[in-house]
């Protein structure tokens, strides 16, 4: 998923779907939204939230919120992102950009849960995680806890997944730059340890990385292990944001895509994801424009996989 933040066609947020049935070649759904246009006090995800079968679009309000507290905003993708089904403040402070977000059901209740990842300035002197529950509108944490992971900073991003098929979902810890193997490195904390063990920790195919990559995980060949998405935003061989994904099966030293797409170079304003938006078996790609959009809205744009 992108999420077109600001300078939209559409004066909101945006959110463009890239089909990834195509590779990535074809919009699927491009669209204006009922969220104003956004900044960089929003972080964006996608789920099933009313388990009507079609992805929805979470933002997360981190600062400058009438609840003063993190907010969550959760647009229907049943009506296109149209309509809101829910806007709630939380049992969350509001947070900052040592903050990092994402949605699963940990408490395995089937409702998405909300994952709060504090990389810095933490209690414990390590990334914390914090989870509030979705079955309580996030007014309630049903996990608080330091990790086996020292601090992090702007050169981590973080994603969350079932790595070990264990039923319970592990942090993803993707380190891009100043690392010991000079590669872009993944390092994932078993949930079923509650983040005290690492489950894997390598170095990767991809080189060293920097601000102009966001990354994903999900099972792009379908071989029932998470692959590692990197999207390349910006400087591209293609003149394009370009996709490339290394295999979980070779424990990220094998590239399974390496392809420009049909979404122009992006930059900060553009928020990414990957869900399956066209319920072809296949993820696509989701970007989410935020601001200096031509709906004054954040719009969503899929890019089919």
């Amino acid at each position: 998923m992108e999420v077109k933040k600001s300078n939209t066609g559409t004066n909101s947020t945006e959110v463009h779907i890239l089909s990834g049935a195509s590779n990535f070649q074809r919009f699927i759904v491009q669209t204006g939204t009922a969220l104003h246009e956004t900044d960089g006090s929003f972080d964006f995800a996608v789920t099933d939230w009313d388990r009507d079968g079609r992805p929805d679009l979470v933002a997360i309000k981190k600062s400058n919120t009438g609840t003063n507290s993190t907010e969550v905003h959760i647009l229907s993708g049943a009506s296109n992102f149209q309509r809101f089904i829910v806007q709630t403040g939380t049992a969350l402070h509001e947070t900052d950009g040592s903050f990092d977000f994402a949605v699963t059901d940990w408490d395995r209740d089937g409702r998405p849960d909300l994952v709060a990842i504090k990389k810095s300035a933490t209690g414990t002197n390590s990334t914390e995680v914090h989870i509030l529950s979705g079955a309580s509108n996030f007014q309630r944490f049903i996990v608080q806890t330091g990790t086996a992971l020292h601090e992090t900073d702007g050169s981590f991003d973080f994603a969350v997944t079932d790595w070990d098929r264990d039923g319970r979902p592990d942090l993803v810890a993707i380190k891009k730059s100043a690392t010991g193997t000079n590669s872009t490195e993944v390092h994932i904390l078993s949930g079923a340890g509650t983040f005290q063990r690492f489950v894997l920790q390598t170095g990767t195919a991809l080189h060293e990385t920097d601000a102009t990559f966001d990354f994903g995980v999900a099972d792009w060949d379908k071989d029932g292990r998470q692959d590692l998405v990197a999207i390349k935003k910006s400087n591209t061989g293609t003149n394009s944001t370009e996709v490339h994904v290394l295999s979980a099966a070779s424990t990220f030293q094998r590239f399974v895509l390496q392809t420009g797409t049909a979404l122009h170079e992006t930059d900060a304003t553009f928020d990414f994801g990957l869900e399956d938006w066209n319920r072809d078996g296949t993820s696509d790609l989701v970007a989410v424009k935020k601001s200096n959009t031509g709906t004054n809205s954040t719009e969503v744009h899929v890019l089919g996989g």
